[in-house]
């Protein structure tokens, strides 16, 4: 599958199977965990057999048989957590890629259980939960595209909205979805209204819209990165 596919069958898991990760999804996620670590200066790490981590009830959600993740680590600046974002979508889609499923972890973990490396300077906002998942997970009620954007072109250009339904489909907290997206003057921009975990669900939008983007119009690009 490509990545638009991916966005299409990826929904969040929180129950896995005790199966361990296929050589060749180890192998996958190595190589876009390196490609996004050299592009972006982080420091993300495939987390394996680390269910401790993950043995804790909370009050949003409970996690089942979780026994590796991708720890989303990066120097602590500002813009990191966009970074995250923009860069932990597109572990996450390539995981579904890869045949696993996956699951935004931000508060239902123990970190010092993690077995990661996090130097005095860096941060981790959150982690990826993934693994074979009992079952597929299921889509969302989400708001409607005319609540999510807004063009100065009337059409909107079809890459635009092609975009917006991607982002449409985007994980965010609580799946509030607090994010809009505008097209003017041929430059399109995309805000958060706030919430938790803003910056985080902002870079997470800004991918999905991308590869919406580039579905219709190959050459469209951001003007300006996370």
């Amino acid at each position: 599958m490509d990545l638009m596919q991916a966005i299409l069958e990826r929904h969040a898991v929180r129950s896995y199977r005790d199966e361990p990760l296929s050589r060749e999804a180890v192998t996958h996620l190595e190589e876009v965990i390196a490609q996004c670590n050299a592009e972006a200066g982080l420091h993300f790490q495939l987390i394996r057999e680390c269910p401790a981590a993950f043995s804790r009830l909370a009050s949003y959600g409970m996690l089942k048989g979780v026994r590796d993740c991708v720890a989303f680590v990066g120097r602590q600046e500002e813009g990191l957590d966009e970074k995250v974002g923009y860069y932990g979508e597109l572990v996450a889609l390539e995981a579904q890629r890869a045949g696993l499923n996956s699951c935004w972890i931000a508060l239902t973990y123990r970190r010092k259980h993690l077995g990661t490396h996090i130097a005095p300077d860096e941060a981790c906002p959150c982690v990826l939960a993934i693994g074979y998942g009992t079952h597929q997970g299921k889509p969302h009620a989400g708001k409607p595209i005319e609540k999510l954007c807004h063009s100065d072109e009337d059409p909107a250009p079809d890459w635009f909205i092609a975009g917006v339904r991607a982002a449409q489909l985007a994980p965010t907290a609580m799946n509030r979805q607090r994010f809009f997206i505008e097209l003017s003057e041929k430059t399109t921009h995309v805000s958060s209204l706030g919430g938790p975990c803003t910056a985080i669900d902002l870079g997470i939008v800004k991918r999905h819209f991308e590869i919406g983007a580039q579905s219709v119009l190959p050459s469209w690009h951001w003007e300006q990165m996370p």
